[in-house]
């Protein structure tokens, strides 16, 4: 953990709960009667057995809730099931029974009880603690909305607060002064408001106002543990460590005098105090502290132990950051193989963390930080292996990348392959229908909120409750799924890298995978006989220079005004990315590489100005992309399409007329039979409709890569699709082409790549796709498709290779079309199959062979005569 970390836990430290239940006089049936009778007994006497007691009994009721008296019974068993729960520490559990009080209470439109208070406020804190920050806002803003209407002061003044700890996570400090600040309006004196601004000035890097701010907490309510905490962060800053020390060690002895001080109260200051000693590099002493955090927090460690057994682990967010700062100071201390260790265990409490994330956009979002674990450990095992040359932990090294590659996309890809089997299981039915719903009310949401200023605020406020009633009910699916289904739970399953090498060898292919870390960039070469890694440099020096070439594909004119620069760094970053001389190359990018054209990399150096005799890597290799080594791994066996869904809405006598796109049409049909929709009939609903009858879907029409609040999107005749739409999709289709700009554009998002349309047709289960990585001609376009589709009896990724040589031989094509601009935006992820018409060449020659041996053969017989 790097020293500064303390910020990191203010966000958490600010947390504060407000769980306060209560009851309202029911007018019982036999249903309600039984549920209260039991709640009373259980309240005589909480305990976990108790809990879970109750728990049980109330389910064998849940078939007998047949009227509102019953149904809002069940809604406060439930959430006194999450309070007394959350009180013993089963964190996750609380959260299911306060998501089921909440489905209830909204589905059956009651009302005469504080859903508020007793439900929203403690679920809304719970998914903080989780880490679970989208649901946390949606939750927060449900309530913070309810109570505005009310004109509830302490509860709007409670939401605030909570929703300011939520962008605070989300490191978006701004927004939660903004917002801070109209609470301090409604509450000058209001000593949550102010903790919270302060660590939010904190995270601004605003000292001063960080003290003023903390010093005038303790002044209105000198009991306030987290300030104290707060001003030990000052001072951590100032490099005043002594008086950092202090403010710990008040408000940790603060914590030992309240009785009710939970463990995780005190490890969160244990850590402080921990963070103290980093910053005088006293990394021996830190250590020694570390396992007084692991009795907090794990009830059967030992003092004794060195480490934490895998069986002992809980999803905590607090254990994982004692983990991360464990494996920080091991490496400090420069003893890799126990930071190794700890790293394992650290990746196996995120996996229990990320169980109970059921959307992946919280997913999204704690996969990031676990990049950045992963980035650590990998340097500590690639330095183990220059030091020992031990390929075990080159391997290792090389899975751990692999396991931080495109998790959702592949988590999806997978469970859609499994749940296929089960089609006709009521569940999977469900689950699909769910997920359909799930994508429905989330795009609804976003065009709505697009709208601005004209937004219909009860609108969004009315689908946000059905969006989160229907996920709280997928996650219960997905759970159930998941047990009758265990095979589902095998996403991440590590494979024998003699089983992958084994494949390479069959396809004739090296793999290249990278991994661009914050500080450095790896790349993997795997061969059928070796695996090697290599250090491309800093992050820092390499990130500007493929920024740079990137921009090369912003305008056609970018290459043309400076052909001599361009190549000059066409061929400097062909050389730093450490690309092999081979034949065909399968390629695993990674953050801003995603968005590199490697066929547009030059092998030499060279002074030509005509692009066609330049030295592409297009011309000595034949270049696939994929995910992940895994995907390659387990990718379906090829399918031979034959049908083709083609969309080509031409958009006549507008500013968006594609008039080459009916060449494009034409010209596919000439290979390949199907349904060609064109200008009018190609719909949206045609789209849908028609979808599942045809191996390939092809789409000519225009798209765009969205921005920070648009998401990507692609366009019909009638109407625009929202990348989310897809999420909720469930496709057959074997090959997806995007024959429009920036398919292959979208918000980066670390580890899992861009948030692309051409992500969205993979997440929607299409394992191959054809996408473009900028603003496409409309003609040139129509060219490469109509070669494309013309060798697409060859494999997938040589029919596009095969398809821009011919667009570069072209006599008819100058020079200026040439440009690498116009020919390579498109790049093919998916699968690689052996061509079916490569053998066919060698019959031919051996045929030809076998007739010039026979002719031959006659005229030296006639001489002979």
């Amino acid at each position: 953990m790097a020293s500064g970390s303390f910020r990191t836990f203010l966000c958490a430290v600010s947390l504060f709960m407000i769980c306060t239940l209560g009851f309202g006089t029911q007018q019982p049936t036999t249903t309600s009667s039984f549920l209260y009778k039991q709640l009373d007994y259980f309240l005589q006497n909480p305990t976990s057995s108790g809990a879970l007691r109750l728990h049980k009994l109330a389910y064998s009721k849940k078939n007998l809730l047949h009227s509102r008296d019953d149904q809002l019974a069940w809604v406060i068993v439930h959430c006194n099931l999450g309070y007394y729960n959350n009180q013993f520490e089963a964190t996750a559990t609380a959260i299911s029974n306060y998501e089921t009080a909440w489905k209830s209470y909204y589905q059956h439109r009651l009302s005469d009880y504080d859903i508020i208070e007793n439900c929203l406020q403690p679920l809304g804190n719970l998914y903080i603690k989780i880490g679970d920050l989208p649901k946390a806002e949606n939750t927060i803003k449900q309530y913070l909305y309810l109570a505005e209407q009310s004109q509830d002061t302490k509860k709007t003044v409670s939401a605030i607060t909570n929703l300011s700890i939520a962008y605070n996570n989300l490191g978006n400090f701004k927004k939660a002064v903004q917002l801070l600040e109209q609470g301090i309006a409604i509450a000058p004196n209001n000593p949550n408001l102010l903790i919270n601004i302060a660590t939010n000035y904190l995270g601004l890097g605003d000292i001063e106002s960080t003290e003023t701010t903390a010093r005038k907490v303790i002044a209105i309510d000198k009991n306030q543990t987290n300030a104290y905490q707060i001003l030990a962060a000052v001072y951590l800053e100032k490099k005043d460590f002594a008086a950092a020390k202090k403010y710990i060690d008040q408000a940790k002895q603060q914590l030992l005098d309240r009785p009710k001080s939970t463990t995780r109260s005190l490890a969160k200051v244990q850590l402080a105090y921990i963070d103290v000693l980093l910053k005088k590099s006293a990394f021996a002493e830190a250590r020694k502290h570390i396992t007084e955090i692991y009795t907090h927090l794990l009830p059967s460690y030992s003092i004794d132990q060195e480490l934490p057994k895998k069986e002992q682990l809980i999803a905590d967010r607090v254990l994982l950051q004692t983990l991360d700062t464990h494996a920080y100071i091991l490496r400090q201390l420069d003893m890799p193989l126990q930071a190794i260790k700890v790293f394992d265990l650290a990746f196996t409490v995120n996996s229990k963390l990320n169980t109970l994330y059921p959307m992946q956009d919280t997913r999204i979002i704690q996969h990031g930080a676990n990049r950045n674990r992963t980035e650590r450990y990998i340097a500590v095992l690639v330095s183990l292996y220059k030091d020992t040359q031990q390929k075990s932990y080159l391997e290792k090294a090389f899975w751990a990348a692999e396991r931080s590659k495109s998790p959702f996309i592949l988590q999806a890809l997978w469970s859609k392959q499994v749940l296929t089997k089960y089609e006709n299981d009521t569940l999977v039915q469900q689950k699909n229908k769910l997920n359909q719903e799930l994508a429905h009310y989330e795009t609804l949401i976003l065009k709505e909120k697009l709208k601005g200023d004209q937004a219909n605020i009860n609108t969004i406020q009315e689908w946000t409750k059905e969006y989160d009633s229907k996920s709280i009910l997928f996650k219960e699916l997905t759970t159930t799924l998941q047990d009758t289904y265990p095979e589902l739970n095998q996403t991440q399953k590590e494979h024998a890298l003699e089983e992958l090498q084994q494949k390479l060898k069959k396809d004739n292919l090296t793999l290249l995978e990278y991994f661009y870390g914050n500080k450095h960039i790896y790349v993997f070469n795997v061969q059928a006989n070796d695996i090697t890694v290599k250090k491309l440099g800093t992050t820092a020096a390499m990130h500007q220079k493929v920024i740079n070439y990137i921009a090369y594909y912003n305008s056609s004119s970018a290459i043309l005004n400076n052909v001599a620069q361009f190549t000059k760094d066409a061929y400097e970053l062909y050389q730093l990315l450490e690309i092999p001389e081979q034949s065909h190359l399968l390629i695993v990018p990674d953050g801003l590489l995603n968005f590199v054209p490697f066929e547009t990399l030059l092998t030499q150096k060279t002074n030509m100005l005509r692009f066609q005799n330049m030295p592409f890597l297009l011309a000595s290799t034949q270049i696939t992309y994929d995910l992940s080594a895994s995907k390659y791994l387990r990718n379906a066996s090829p399918k031979s399409p034959t049908s083709v869904l083609g969309m080509f809405p031409v958009f006549e006598n507008t500013d968006l007329a594609l008039p080459f796109s009916l060449e494009e049409s034409t010209s596919i049909q000439r290979y390949f039979d199907g349904a060609f929709l064109e200008k009018k009939t190609a719909t949206y609903d045609r789209f849908m409709q028609d979808a599942v009858n045809h191996d390939i879907l092809h789409l000519s029409t225009h798209a765009v890569s969205g921005s920070f609040s648009r998401p990507p999107a692609i366009r019909f005749y009638d109407r625009d699709m929202l990348v989310n739409e897809l999420y909720g999709m469930q496709l057959d289709a074997d090959l997806v082409v995007l024959s429009a700009c920036e398919t292959g554009v979208g918000k980066l998002a670390k580890g899992e790549g861009p948030l692309s349309i051409g992500r969205g047709f993979q997440y929607a289960g299409v394992e191959n796709v054809l996408f473009s990585l900028w603003k496409v001609n409309d003609k040139t376009t129509a060219t490469l498709m109509q070669d494309f589709y013309k060798h697409l009896g060859r494999s997938k990724s040589e029919a596009l290779h095969i398809a821009k040589l011919e667009y570069l031989a072209q006599e008819n094509i100058s020079n200026t079309q040439k440009s690498p601009y116009y020919w390579a935006a498109f790049v093919y992820y998916g699968g690689v199959n052996h061509s079916t018409t490569t053998n066919y060449s060698w019959y031919a020659l051996l045929v030809l062979v076998f007739i010039i041996i026979v002719l031959l053969l006659r005229q030296y017989m006639r001489s002979q005569t």
